[in-house]
């Protein structure tokens, strides 16, 4: 999920679990817990394009660390705070759980999270939440707001925390019951394998990909659609990856495509196309280039401008069609 997600729900959490001793600090300790894992970007920043792609949600993300940084956490916490009443035990459970958590969570999106590493390099994502969405992350700002701004001493601190939470899960409920419903719909129309995933900003418009044998179909349905899903076909292209001879890179993109993807070429360059963070503006027309597109003649610096074109178009009417889309009030162009 995004960083505002995290930072709120690292507070929310804290409140919960550790407010009562040490009081506001457990706010600032849950806030650099939840984040903690995402310090995989500072190195990506550094590397190729392709291998930022698979070290983020790697190593940093998975259980392993979870469990050695809570414990190594749990110890510094505890000898900054020896006025306070804290046994290691609480301190560890602390730090364990919020860790995990964000690495759960982030499972809930396309990307694909190392929860194994470094003894298995399976990504996991269950595609049930966009990485940033709105209606999932508000409740935890504002519990987060108010924990951070009014008195240590109100009396409904912990309420608001809880509160907040239990709306998120509510939310992802939500999402769960429509994945169900559209997959559903998508098994009434199409027989290959496939999978859905959210699209931009909500959990009621989704994102179909459905495996052909020499390419993919696409479409966008939302939980409101009265019409059948309407797909585009993408050829995969496979014979384009033999004219780059970087073989790491073509390897690299492959894996951290789950092997859904297609290759295009524009004339001025060859992209692999990673089928599984959507299409610009594919809910208005599947002919869109898709969001997530690397060329295969990247040089080292190439890492800056991965989806740089993500919300190319975007503007105060295209949001208007984008709310109509989710609505089912609009048909998407062939």
């Amino acid at each position: 999920m995004d960083s505002i997600t995290h930072i709120a729900l690292g507070a929310c959490v804290g409140e919960i679990l550790l407010s009562k001793k040490i009081g506001k600090k457990a706010l600032l300790w849950g806030i650099i817990a939840q984040n903690l894992p995402d310090i995989d970007t500072i190195p990506g920043i550094f590397m190729r394009g392709d291998r930022a792609l698979l070290f983020h949600r790697g190593i940093t993300h998975s259980l392993f660390f979870a469990l050695v940084m809570g414990l190594l956490l749990a110890w510094l916490a505890k000898n900054l705070h020896r006025k306070h009443v804290l046994s290691f035990a609480t301190l560890a459970f602390f730090f364990c759980f919020q860790l995990a958590l964000h690495d759960l969570l982030d499972t809930c999106n396309s990307y694909g999270t190392g929860l194994l590493e470094p003894f298995s390099h399976h990504r996991f994502s269950i595609n049930l939440l966009y990485v940033a969405d709105p209606l999932f992350t508000i409740g935890l700002v504002v519990a987060a707001l108010l924990l951070i701004f009014k008195s240590s001493k109100a009396k409904n601190r912990v309420r608001w925390a809880t509160t907040a939470i239990a709306v998120s899960v509510i939310y992802l409920c939500f999402s769960v019951i429509n994945k169900i419903n559209i997959d559903s719909k998508v098994d009434a129309s199409i027989k290959q394998n496939y999978f859905t995933t959210p699209a931009p900003f909500n959990n009621m418009l989704w994102y179909v990909v459905a495996n052909a044998d020499n390419g993919y179909y696409t479409g966008y349905s939302s939980i409101w659609d009265k019409s059948a899903i309407g797909y585009g076909f993408h050829p995969k292209n496979d014979s384009l990856l033999n004219k780059s001879g970087n073989i790491s890179l073509k390897n690299n993109l492959v894996t951290f495509a789950d092997h859904y993807y297609t290759v295009t070429d524009s004339g001025k360059a060859i992209y692999v196309n990673i089928l599984r963070f959507e299409q610009v503006q594919g809910w208005q027309n599947n002919k869109e280039p898709f969001a997530l597109r690397y060329p295969l003649s990247a040089m080292d610096n190439e890492n800056m401008i991965i989806q740089k074109g993500r919300l190319t178009g975007w503007n105060k009417n295209t949001f208007k069609l984008y709310l109509e889309r989710i609505a089912g009030r609009q048909t998407q162009t062939k």
